[in-house]
């Protein structure tokens, strides 16, 4: 009987596979074909480009397929893991990883409040809501329709309870609506610029961490075009671990597509506690 996941990876292993899921994601949320960078802040091209990054964003912020990897955690804890105890580091290599992984975390547990207006049950709140909360209920009304959001639902109705704000199931199916025009296309379009520099941070920390061993492990063969081939190191043995080990030292060849750039602290200063907008 064939096996239905993988198992005895090392640690060496399980990391080189989650960073280069990490950097992969990062890739595909964070690049030109969906957004603009005019100067240090993110426009998106389209409504759709909005909700393709809501999706994958959650997808990153989700927790991993415990087959693939034999353990189920979010892929920032998973990174968390290994700034910990890094199996590459170099000379303080791996510490612009870590810092920018920190930043993400701590950033997206902070509670804001959100001046919401709810036209359905015909109420103006002021909504104390996790970052984290109102990215994952907004990106999955992006990828599914109302029949498939009852964990969803019942996540909000959680959150409007806390808030004191006491309705039935029934409505809060009614209020997703509501709750997506504020915090998908107002709220979050106000943050992206803020996700953005945090994910690819994110993703330049990856690249200065894994620059030291890229350069110890690539082997240059000559020819025309040039040949070159990566040796992988102690530890990684496992078929899937050597191809992501392959894939990540690859994209370490090249720098990063986007360049670094900072969201002005006066727009961070004015999104860290509390986001009111007149309604």
């Amino acid at each position: 009987m064939a096996k239905n996941k993988i198992t005895g990876l090392s640690q060496i292993e399980k990391e080189v596979i989650f960073l280069k899921a990490v950097y992969e994601l990062i890739n595909s949320m964070v690049n030109y074909e969906i957004m603009d960078l005019a100067g240090t802040s993110v426009v998106f091209k389209s409504m759709t480009h909005q909700m393709y990054f809501n999706v994958i964003l959650v997808d990153f912020l989700s927790r991993s397929d415990k087959r693939i990897i034999g353990e189920e955690q979010t892929y920032l804890e998973a990174v968390t893991l290994i700034c910990k105890n890094p199996s590459f580091n170099e000379n303080g290599s791996a510490n612009g990883l870590t810092l920018a992984i920190r930043n993400f975390v701590e950033w997206l547990d902070q509670e804001i409040q959100v001046e919401t207006w709810l036209p359905t049950i015909d109420t103006d709140v002021h909504l104390t809501i996790k970052r984290t909360q109102f990215i994952k209920i907004c990106g999955n009304i992006s990828k599914h329709n109302f029949s498939r959001l009852s964990i969803t639902a019942n996540e909000l109705l959680g959150i409007l309870g806390t808030n004191k704000i006491k309705i039935e199931l029934e409505d809060v199916l009614v209020l997703l609506k509501d709750f997506y025009e504020k915090f998908h296309f107002d709220v979050l379009s106000s943050h992206a610029s803020i996700i953005c520099e945090f994910l690819n941070n994110i993703r330049w920390g990856i690249y200065e961490y894994l620059k030291p061993e890229f350069d110890h492990s690539i082997v240059y063969e000559g020819g025309n075009p040039p040949m070159y081939r990566f040796t992988y190191p102690k530890g990684i043995i496992n078929k899937f671990a050597k191809n992501c080990y392959w894939d990540l030292m690859n994209e370490i060849r090249s720098r990063p597509y986007m360049p670094k750039f900072q969201v002005p602290d006066w727009i961070k200063d004015g999104l860290k506690d509390t986001y009111t907008l007149s309604v």
